[in-house]
């Protein structure tokens, strides 16, 4: 019976039913009888874990992080930065042509993040965590000689919006070119305004 499933088991149940119905419907529409029903546990069993569907969603934004999308820092195993953040991109584009949903789902963070101060401030976490990482790399290649004296902040947010462009495919279909080509072509844009004059 499904009730008598461990615990951990019980809980991915949920946060894929989460997904699914939140990427379906979005958050505002979705119920949690619809979890109920997309997950086939009971309405109790899912209440057991969590008691409002704003808890349920800020605890999908914590198995996305840490489940589906890719951990970037063990990407990070070049002496060239320009390596590492070409890593990241290709990573990102295959991600996005195994798991488009990840980066769905990621559109209902950003739009319950622009009314809802909690999951704000989760979603913020989660992006502070990306571009600390983005940051050290670009400072390691300045300090490398690698890149020229830019602003790590700044260079690291541009990084990050670069990435986070992948979206736009996950909406929009016929594209004259791939997700993969847009990351790879951003992705060497950025590099070439870091790297050093010859």
């Amino acid at each position: 019976m499904a009730e008598n499933k461990p615990k951990e088991i019980r809980q991915i149940e949920i946060m894929e039913a989460a997904l699914k119905t939140f990427i379906h419907k979005g958050y505002t529409a979705s119920r949690m009888v619809d979890i109920v029903e997309k997950s086939g546990l009971s309405k109790g069993a899912i209440y057991h874990h969590y008691h409002s569907k704003q808890e349920l969603f800020l605890s999908l934004i914590d198995y996305w992080e840490s489940q589906l999308f890719p951990d970037l820092s063990r990407l990070i195993v070049s002496e060239s930065a320009a390596d590492n953040l070409r890593a990241i991109a290709a990573e990102i584009s295959r991600t996005f042509d195994h798991k488009r949903y990840v980066f769905m789902a990621e559109l209902e963070f950003w739009a319950l993040s622009n009314r809802d101060e909690a999951v704000r401030r989760r979603t913020r976490r989660l992006y502070e965590k990306i571009l600390t990482l983005i940051e050290g790399i670009i400072q390691n290649g300045i300090a490398s000689g690698e890149f020229k004296r830019v602003d790590p902040g700044i260079s690291a947010l541009a990084v990050m919006t670069g990435l986070q462009g992948v979206i736009w495919f996950s909406i929009f279909e016929n594209q004259s070119y791939s997700a993969a080509e847009y990351l790879e072509t951003i992705m060497d844009f950025i590099i070439h305004g870091f790297k050093k004059s010859k």
